[in-house]
């Protein structure tokens, strides 16, 4: 894993420095919201709760000629959705995580209104790389007068779990109730979308994305498919 994020951060980094120097550099904030369509080889398509969070982003904008220009960087964004249930005597606090990488190669075109103000479209395909996934139940409860107070925690990438003052007895059990499937970490996302340029050096955007890539991996990519969506909207400063 520490190898493939070096390869993606030497890639941005790459692919940064053979950009002109004058173009212009940025950085952005903003919310993301991502979820999974899953398809089975038989059976209705299905929709995963939402996940939400944030990313912050380092921009390179190169302009070509006209309104016409590339724009790329690296950015990193955090996804989470939490919940609660009871299950087996217990009660149970799940949180869902995911840490990406990812490098974005959009083309954008500009059309300059006003001097202050300009509205601009964007498409193209995104790099992304899965850091971390944790899958996490938090479990409360009392079973034959015992007291449960601990966690299990599922790895979404390499299938592993870990306890953390959880009794032995029940991990079997909780087991369950953990996702009975891990992803692959590497997918390609492809969208575009909308913006304004304000004061020359304000941005305002947002846009949407769809993973190319099964995330399903072993005998469940041979049974259906997982992709990834995501839209988000940012602010950022240009300088």
């Amino acid at each position: 894993m520490k190898n493939l994020v070096k390869i993606i951060a030497v890639a941005a980094s790459g692919l940064l420095l053979t950009l002109d120097l004058s173009a212009k550099n940025g950085v952005e904030v903003g919310y993301l919201n991502s979820a999974y369509r899953s398809k089975p080889a038989s059976g209705e398509v299905t929709k995963s709760d939402p996940m939400s969070g944030f990313y912050v982003s380092l921009v390179k904008d190169m302009r070509l000629f006209a309104g016409l220009s590339i724009q790329s960087g690296l950015y990193y964004s955090y996804l989470n959705d939490t919940g609660r249930k009871e299950a087996l005597g217990f009660n149970m606090t799940e949180s869902d995580t995911e840490h990406m990488l990812n490098i974005p190669i959009q083309f954008k075109y500009t059309f300059d209104i006003i001097p202050a103000f300009g509205v601009y479209i964007f498409a193209g395909p995104t790099l992304s790389l899965g850091v971390s996934a944790p899958y996490k139940l938090s479990v409360t409860g009392d079973i034959l007068g015992n007291k449960v107070d601990g966690s299990v925690t599922f790895d979404r990438y390499s299938g592993k779990i870990r306890t953390n003052n959880f009794p032995d007895e029940y991990v079997e059990n909780v087991n369950q109730l953990l996702p009975d499937s891990s992803r692959n970490r590497f997918d390609v996302l492809m969208g575009g979308g909308v913006g304004i340029n304000l004061v020359k050096f304000v941005t305002v955007k947002g846009g949407f994305d769809y993973g190319l890539l099964n995330r399903y991996k072993g005998d469940l990519a041979d049974a259906g498919t997982l992709n990834r969506m995501q839209f988000y909207v940012s602010v950022g400063v240009m300088f």
